[in-house]
Order: structure tokens, then sequence, then C-alpha cells
């Protein structure tokens, strides 16, 4: 099946502030990273804060592409058209079918700007519809995602965070988008508010065919609503595979020592759990640690080998991959956690 949105060997870089004269450092957010999106799919994309998820999500939507903001390197396939080479208007043109909607329903829209505008600004800009049709486009779009018509004269801080979230997907819908990117859409919100957004996000997926990229560093909800999960780590993937997959039997330490963190309702089975807890700091993005960049805490870490060898990012079965000297070893019991992580 041809993938309708394929990123390859993707590289985000951000300059970093240094004395004058000389030659500047750069922070590398993302680093290589490859993976495709079905259409109709939900791709999970987990990882500590810092990790590049965020920067990744901006690349592929194109708010990053390049000067003071950072730049981008690699290939963004839509539809087989490299994103990262289009100028102009052929980007334009493209970039309608990319939408996303940000971690804050409430910095994410114009204050200034009527609900009613908010929506049909991106439909004026790219001349899709004007008077009438652009009222009952607006009025649609309100109705999709359960909002009343008469909302449209209120303004951003009259609403309730879940229902700005929801005028943040509105206006994700505006253009008919093929993919959107979720940025962390429920991290802002009430436990009871996140699983209306999340329900309302998987009906509008069911409803209009969208793919979308979830982004988060809550496991629990990345399982419920993706089909594949992907954990991120300095700027790397580690661990690719169906989410029924990755969270029965996960094959990195570094996925290993995450779920091991996530609370299970049963009494009996939390009881026999082992739970792994990581020492240390994540490394400084800007100077990456060689080798496997997890072996500086990671608990499964063989001094040499993990310090020395980058490991490859390999398929030990059908639709999984994993960057990992001793995945099968770890996932079979062979290799025990040691009781301090940090090994040099």
């Amino acid at each position: 099946m041809t993938p309708l949105l394929a990123v390859s060997d993707l590289r985000v870089e951000y300059p970093l502030p240094g004395p004058p004269g000389r030659s500047r450092r750069t922070l590398v957010a993302v680093d290589g990273v490859s993976f495709a999106l079905h259409r109709g799919e939900t791709f999970g994309l987990v990882g500590e804060s810092g990790c590049g998820k965020s920067s990744l999500g901006r690349a592929i939507v194109q708010l990053i592409r390049g000067g003071s903001g950072g730049k981008v390197t690699g290939r963004i396939e839509l539809d087989g058209t490299d994103l990262v080479a289009l100028r102009s208007g052929p980007l334009r043109r493209e970039r309608r079918r990319l939408q996303m909607v940000f971690q804050d329903p409430f910095s994410s829209l114009n204050p200034r700007q009527s609900v009613g505008k908010i929506l049909a600004e991106p439909i004026k800009a790219h001349g899709l519809a004007r008077g009438p049709d652009l009222d009952r486009r607006v009025v649609e779009l309100l109705r999709r995602v359960g909002l009343d018509e008469g909302v449209r004269e209120r303004y951003p801080h009259e609403f309730s965070g879940g229902q700005r979230q929801r005028i943040g997907l509105a206006r994700a819908l505006a253009l008919d988008p093929d993919v959107i990117v979720a940025d962390e859409p429920v991290s802002a919100l009430d436990v009871s508010i996140q699983a209306q957004i999340l329900n309302l996000l998987m009906t509008l997926q069911r409803d209009l065919g969208l793919t979308i990229l979830f982004v988060s560093h809550d496991l629990s909800v990345v399982r419920h609503v993706s089909d594949r999960v992907a954990v991120m780590y300095l700027g790397q993937l580690v661990e690719v595979a169906p989410a029924d997959e990755l969270y029965a039997r996960p094959l990195h330490p570094y996925t290993v020592s995450l779920l091991s963190a996530v609370p299970v309702a049963d009494p009996e089975v939390e009881r026999t759990r082992t739970r792994i807890i990581l020492s240390g700091d994540v490394p400084d993005p800007s100077a990456p640690p060689p080798g496997c960049r997890f072996h500086t805490r990671c608990p499964y870490v063989q001094p040499q080998r993990c310090r020395d060898e980058v490991p490859a990012l390999r398929s030990p079965s059908a639709g999984r991959e994993v960057a990992c000297h001793y995945a099968e070893q770890i996932a079979e019991g062979r290799l025990g956690p040691h009781m301090t992580s940090n090994v040099g």
C-alpha cells in the first residue's frame, strides 16, 4: 500500500546563541527520522518533553522551513510530492492538505477575532468560498464539532478550554485536509473533557477519512486512539509497532521503562509488575552521547557495544521496528535490568 505521507531521513536543526565571532552551535531536535502514514490511520508519537515530537510535527505541516526559525532537511512526501523542495504557489496548494491542532487552545486562537472570523479566515485566504457560501461553511464547521452557530460572534476568552479546542479542531477542518497533526491536543484539558475531545477526534476521522499524527506524552491516551505507535528519544525513533503489540510486548529498553510506569487498573496484576526507574536526566540534545543515545540511562546497558555502536532501526518481525542491539534478549527475559542504569 502506497503511504499518504512518507517522511524520510528528516532532520530539524535550530541555531543556538553564542559569542560574537565564533561559529554558532546547532541543536538537532529531529535527527534522521523516517516513517510513513497510510490513509485513514492514526499514528501515535510518544516521548519525553524535549525529545523533538513537536518539532517533527511542525516540520511536517511546514511551520518550520529554514532561516532563524530552524532548518529542515530530508524528505516529506505527500502523495509522492516532496514538500521540502516546494516553494511559493505549489507549496501553498499542498499545505492546505496538512493542518495542525495545537496544545494550548487559548494561545493558538486570535483573541481579537470572533469565532466566525477565525474559521472564515483560512477559507477566504485560499479563495474557497465567499458571501453566503462562506457563512454556510462556518456554520457547518461549528456544528461538526458540536457547537451552536450562535457562537460565531463570541471571542475565544468567552469559552471553556474544551470549547476552545473544539474551535481549534473546526479551524483545522476548514480547508478539508487529508492529514491532521494533533500536538498534545488534550494535555491542557481536564480529564473528563479529554475523553470528549478524543471521541470527537475519532468520530471526525471516521466520518471524513482523516489521517492523524497524534503527538503526546500520555501513553494511555495514545493507546486509546492509535493504530500504530512510534516512541521517540532524543530526536530519534527507537521503536515503531502496532499499538496492541507495542503495549503487550515492548522491545526497546526505553519503551519497557515507559510502560512500566503506567499503572494497571487490576490490583493483582499491578502487584506483580516491576517498575523500572531511569536514573539521570535526558542528555543535552546539542551534544548527544556516542553510540546508543539511551545508553547513559538504560537499565540493560552493555558497557562496550552500547556506548560505541549506533543501533540501526531494524525490523525483528513484520510491522515492527526497533533500534536496540539487545531487543530480543530483553523481550525474552534473557537480559535483565541492572540495579543502576548509569553504566559509564
